[in-house]
Formats: structure tokens, sequence, C-alpha cells
């Protein structure tokens, strides 16, 4: 007997099982119809989940880096600012490495998973340019310039959280 009998006999044999067993295998396939089809429509509200067990880590790093860059604002030394704000870039990287771990499952989950993860790869990225243009210039206000970007930045992190906020 080569494979090809052998699939033949298989496919012979399957199919004698459903003609004795008409009742389950078509009730069988009518419940993976409803099932599969109830899946791909329902509305699933995945927030609490997300609220639940991904938010608390991604408060946690975003709320290091929110802090490290508020010392590096409120500091009068100019040697402990830096120091602040270099750290507060460090603290940026690590919350896009948190949030980029992270992977909500419908589809508008991943959209805003994906602006806050667009939101700290531009952090990252104007911080990058600000550490830049600081080692050419020592006298240049980096602190001013971070306040003025994350300015233009925050309406992109509104938008993931105005989806985490419950809804009414």
């Amino acid at each position: 007997m080569d494979g090809l009998d052998f699939l033949k006999s298989l496919l012979r044999s399957c199919l004698e099982g459903l003609r004795r067993n008409k009742l389950p295998a078509s009730l069988s396939a009518i419940a993976l119809i409803l099932t599969t089809t109830l899946a791909f429509t329902s509305d699933y509200d995945e927030r609490p989940r997300y609220r639940k067990l991904i938010l608390p880590h991604i408060s946690k790093a975003e709320q290091q880096f929110f802090s490290m860059m508020q010392a590096a604002e409120q500091e009068t030394d100019d040697l402990w600012r830096l120091q602040y704000f270099l750290e507060g870039h460090r603290r940026a990287k690590a919350v896009l490495r948190v949030v980029m771990e992270e992977h909500p499952m419908t589809p508008t989950g991943r959209k805003a998973q994906r602006e806050l993860v667009l939101y700290y790869q531009l952090v990252d990225a104007q911080l990058a340019i600000i550490r830049t243009e600081l080692s050419f210039n020592e006298s240049y206000d980096y602190i001013a310039e971070w306040k003025r970007r994350q300015a233009d930045l925050m309406p992109i992190r509104e938008r993931w959280t105005k989806w985490i906020q419950p809804s009414p």
C-alpha cells in the first residue's frame, strides 16, 4: 500500500463515520460555525483586563520617567539637572521596552498600544536630539526645549489615555 492508497482509505473511513453519525456530525458543524461567527463578530472590551494586568507595569515605568524629568526641571544645580535629564532619557527607553512587550488582543487595543509606542519612540528621538544639541551648545536650555517638544507629543499619548478610560 502506498501513500495515495492510504489517504484514500483514510478519507473513505472518515466519510463512512460521518454517514453513520449524521446527527452528531451535523450538530458539531453547526456549533463550530456558530461559535466561530460569534467569536469574530462580538465586540469584546478588553480594557478591564488591560487595566488590571498590563497598565500597572506601564504606569510604574511611566511614573519613574515623569518623576525623573520633573526632578530635572526642579533641580537648581546644573550638574544634577543634567544627570536627572540623562536618567530620564534612559527611563523613557525603559518605558518603550515595557510598552512594546505588552500585546493587547483587540484591534482597538492594538491601535491604542501603537499610539503609546509611537509616543515613546518620538520621546526617545526628541530626547536624543536635545542631547545632541546640548553637546554642541553648553548654554542650551534643554529643559525648556523638552517641555516644548513634550507639549507637541502629548496629544499622541492622550489618544491612548482616552482608550484606557472606562466607558460610561
